[in-house]
Order: C-alpha cells, then structure tokens, then sequence
C-alpha cells in the first residue's frame, strides 16, 4: 500500500500537489483505492473517494510505533562520491533521528553557502524517499552543513566521538552505549576519509566527548556512520 505525508484536516487528507500528480497520473490510482497518509508522526488509513479533483477521505487511525526509544543524532564528514547519500538512505533505515552534516580540517569537499543549501536541499529529499520506503512516521531532521566546532559544542544526553587513534585493545562502544536508556539522546561523530585531526581530537576531548574504538579494523568514512548508527539501533529495539 503507498503512503504518503500530507494534512488530516476535518476527516480529509490533503497532499500537495508533486504527490497528488504522482499518485494521479503516474500511480493511475482508482476511485476507491487505499492510501496510508502520515501526519505528524500518527498514520492514518485512507480512500480515494475521487481522482478528478483529488479527493481522499480518512477511514481510520492506525497505531503503529516506528520510533527508536532514544534520539539518535548522527554527525558525520562530508564525504566524496556521494558516500553521504549512503549514509544519510541507510541512517535513516536505521532509525536515525537527525543529521548534522559537517566540514573539519580533512574533508575533502569544500563549498560556498549557496552549494551548502543546495546540498542540503538534496540530502532532505534523500531521506525523505528513504522514510517512505522503509515506513517511517516522522521524517528526521537534516541540520544545516556546520563546522567541527559547532557540531562538538551541540548538547546531548550522550556524545560519542569515533576516533580511530584509539588502540584496538581499547575497544569500548559496546559498554559505552549500555549506559543509554529510553528516552535518552546520543549524538554520534563520525570523521572524513582522512580522519580527525590532533587538535580537534584535543577539542572534543576538552568539550567532553566520549571517544569509542569501532574495532580491530579501519573503517571507512560512510562504514563507520552506518556501523555506529546500527549499535543503537539494535540498542534501541532491545529494550523492553
């Protein structure tokens, strides 16, 4: 069954109107079709009482809980070769709640603030078709493109600072994350492709982050993001 998001205003869901032609004359749905219609995180079963104008009519209120039971903010490294889109389709997947986009001394990619708009434009439009194709009932947040700094100064129930320069024998992401409960918030930093550097390593520590090991391997940029953003994940849908 599709679902869009849209409005429920007095019984009737309103879409706008890129999704109302799409499921008009590319879906070609008919008088009294079916539609799942998402509106601020509530689902809504609904039918096609007519397609010429679109009108769709709510049949009832469907409960069904999506939400991890902790706010997953994911930071990461603007990457090359679209590896950002990866991580922000598969994060959101994964059940990420918000995203911050960032440039430290080692990325790559450098852009001005009309590109950092346009790239965020699109990253918005990626995990909006990434939320609908996994049904998902709230959409997560895509922050503006930041620097380091202001991505370390964020406040959260718990920060967590991937750093490869950590011994493999230091391995602590596993008893790091058992200190999350429900309800919490965990934001998780992930670097570019040439890592941290000492002084924003020496910056994070300073802001008070916890620095984690990923393991006996290095991980590459997009890698790490989905390897972290997976743990709380599975951290999330294990309680009880």
């Amino acid at each position: 069954m599709d679902r869009f998001f849209g409005k429920i205003v007095d019984g009737q869901a309103i879409i706008d109107d890129d999704k109302a032609h799409h499921l008009v004359h590319v879906l070609r749905i008919n008088k009294g079709e079916k539609i799942e219609i998402v509106d601020t995180g509530e689902l809504f079963l609904c039918e096609v009482a007519s397609t010429s104008p679109l009108e769709i009519k709510v049949l009832e209120n469907l409960y069904k809980p999506s939400e991890l039971p902790i706010k997953v903010v994911l930071a990461f490294a603007l990457l090359k070769g679209g590896h950002d889109e990866l991580v922000l389709q598969k994060g959101t997947e994964l059940g990420v709640s918000e995203f911050i986009p960032y440039i430290s001394s080692r990325t790559i990619i450098r852009l001005d603030e009309k590109d950092k708009a346009k790239r965020k434009a699109r990253f918005e439009k990626i995990v909006l078709s990434s939320v609908e194709q996994c049904k998902r009932l709230v959409i997560p947040t895509v922050q503006d493109i930041k620097s380091f700094d202001k991505v370390i100064s964020q406040k959260f129930d718990h920060a967590f600072f991937a750093y490869e320069g950590l011994s493999h024998e230091s391995f602590n992401l596993a008893s790091e994350a058992a200190k999350v409960k429900p309800g919490e918030s965990v934001l998780l930093i992930v670097g570019p492709e040439g890592g941290f550097s000492e002084k924003e390593v020496l910056a994070a520590d300073e802001k008070g982050l916890t620095s984690v090991s990923l393991g006996k391997r290095i991980l590459r940029a997009e890698t790490a993001s989905l390897y972290m953003a997976s743990v709380f994940s599975f951290l999330g849908e294990s309680y009880k």
